[in-house]
């Protein structure tokens, strides 16, 4: 302490360093595509539509894929184009794929690449020749085409070079993405409906009509196992690696259904009930769950679906993946199509 003049005064305190501002906590969306033309954020705290607001998109949206950096949104169209969503500004831009009316493109499934450089899309054409095409997302467009037939489910392996795609004849065609060409075929035997790459990259599960899940090593490229009994539809797989998740129905009750699996003995380990049984008489309409995706925790499965022809509202299902509680989510006008988790 400083004397002056009989006054004392003190000296000025080492400036502190202003405390750091925690970061704000990134909130996960369910993004949910309806057949009313419209994609739902479903805020996946409170279970409730709301904070963004939807967003148009036209036509019958069908399959939903987010960017790796869960900035943006790539959702097919039954026919002819595939919207980019920009999820922040709500803008969206199409990418046409065929002006051919008379014999219009038929979008299936669609996979992100890892880096986010390329969205692969599958195409049916009677007409102009089935393939794969590629999307690049820098520009939008369409930059390459494989060349497959009757394409439809499509996954690609976490180190993105390898894209999985099944045909309609039993197929699973493995693609180079480096060089664009199938490099290997792999029999399944039955037209997959759903399938998922191991975070590890060294599995593919599949699922058919059958109701059984095959186990394709990547490695060995053949199936290795079977699942019976497991589901029909979608498929999503843990980010750690240990469980998936199968949509299907119940078909003794007529009650949908997802089944856990365990992936390390795979064998089902638990079946959680999806909708309502319904009534004997009447209509007699149940959900009939479609697609399935997990939140990034694991902690929260969200199943969509139908109920079939004329369903005035949609209908997303949560589950608690730790409880295997669910919560019945109204979204839109109409039957819900597909679905993608990301955080904003």
């Amino acid at each position: 302490m400083a004397v002056t003049s009989g006054l004392a005064f003190l000296a000025p305190a080492p400036a502190t360093a202003a405390a750091p501002h925690a970061p704000k906590p990134q909130q996960v969306y369910a993004y949910v595509a309806s057949f009313d033309g419209h994609v739902y954020p479903i805020d996946t705290r409170t279970n409730q539509v709301q904070g963004l607001g939807t967003t148009a998109v036209g036509g019958v949206p069908d399959q939903v894929a987010i960017t790796p950096d869960d900035a943006g949104l790539y959702v097919t169209n039954a026919f002819k184009y595939v919207s980019a969503v920009d999820i922040a500004k709500k803008s969206v831009t199409d990418i046409p794929f065929d002006k051919d009316e008379l014999s219009p493109d038929l979008l299936y499934g669609e996979a992100i690449a890892p880096d986010g450089k390329h969205v692969y899309v599958a195409v049916q054409n009677p007409v102009d020749g089935d393939k794969v095409s590629v999307i690049d997302t820098a520009t939008n467009r369409v930059s390459a085409t494989i060349k497959v037939s009757r394409p439809g489910q499509v996954a690609i392996n976490p180190g993105g070079k390898r894209l999985y795609v099944a045909d309609s004849k039993g197929r699973l065609l493995v693609i180079d993405t480096a060089a664009n060409q199938v490099i290997a075929t792999i029999r399944l035997d039955e037209t997959a409906n759903g399938m998922a790459v191991t975070p590890d990259g060294k599995r593919l599960y599949v699922t058919g009509d059958s109701g059984t899940v095959s186990v394709v090593n990547l490695v060995k490229q053949k199936v290795v196992r079977t699942i019976p009994d497991a589901g029909t539809g979608g498929l999503t797989i843990s980010p750690n690696g240990k469980r998936a998740y199968v949509t299907g129905v119940n078909n003794k009750i007529r009650q949908g259904k997802v089944s856990v699996l365990n992936l390390t003995t795979d064998k089902v380990t638990k079946t959680v009930p999806i909708g309502d049984i319904p009534p004997t008489t009447g209509s007699g309409r149940y959900f009939l769950p479609s697609e399935v995706a997990l939140t990034p925790d694991g902690k929260s499965a969200y199943v969509v679906g139908s109920y079939g022809k004329g369903t005035p509202q949609g209908t997303v299902f949560a589950i608690n993946t730790a409880t295997n509680a669910v919560t019945s989510i109204s979204v839109g006008a109409g039957d819900t199509m597909g679905v993608a988790v990301g955080r904003l």
